[in-house]
């Protein structure tokens, strides 16, 4: 009975708690615009937005995780551009950059990347070409923090990796 009735103490306490928090942080959103935006140049995913873009004294800008799907993708197709490593690799970069310049973005403007992939040897293997190495996606800065995890799997069969990013532009790093 103890216990129940101290249970039942702390709810209304929470209750007010939580309806503190909510009023005082509700003024801190008011100078933040949120956007959803899938760019024509990228597939439509009825499960997720492409790109988020939260914009306030900066905008920050959060790109789905893309992989190497066309633009014409329907659910449940299977379909990936390239079959190979470096493929892949390229035109997953390729979707990540369309995604960013949708939102205003480079990836200069890039500051988290994490990739997914199902093979660490394949990955490797893209990454230490040394005759043919991947292009280069940051032209002025060095590349931001990132995380490379394995996983068994992706969405679909035919992908081999997957990456999203999170980007922030000002108004002084959009006149660059």
């Amino acid at each position: 009975m103890i216990a129940r009735s101290m249970q039942y103490g702390f709810l209304p306490a929470l209750l007010v708690l939580l309806l503190v928090v909510q009023v005082a942080g509700a003024g801190e959103n008011e100078a933040l615009e949120f956007r959803r935006i899938d760019p024509p140049t990228l597939n439509r995913h009825p499960f997720y937005s492409q790109v988020t873009v939260v914009q306030g004294d900066a905008k920050h800008i959060y790109v789905a995780g893309q992989t190497d799907r066309a633009v014409d993708y329907k659910f449940g197709d299977n379909a990936c551009r390239h079959d190979d490593w470096r493929g892949q690799y390229i035109g997953v970069h390729e979707n990540v950059g369309k995604a960013l310049a949708a939102a205003g973005a480079t990836w200069d403007d890039v500051v988290f990347i994490r990739r997914f992939v199902t093979d660490m040897k394949g990955f490797r293997s893209v990454m230490g070409d040394k005759e043919n190495p991947p292009p280069k996606l940051w032209k002025n800065r060095r590349p931001p923090p990132s995380t490379l995890i394995q996983v068994v799997a992706l969405s679909e069969p035919c992908q081999l990796l997957e990456v999203d990013v999170f980007a922030v532009v000002t108004e002084d790093s959009a006149s660059e």
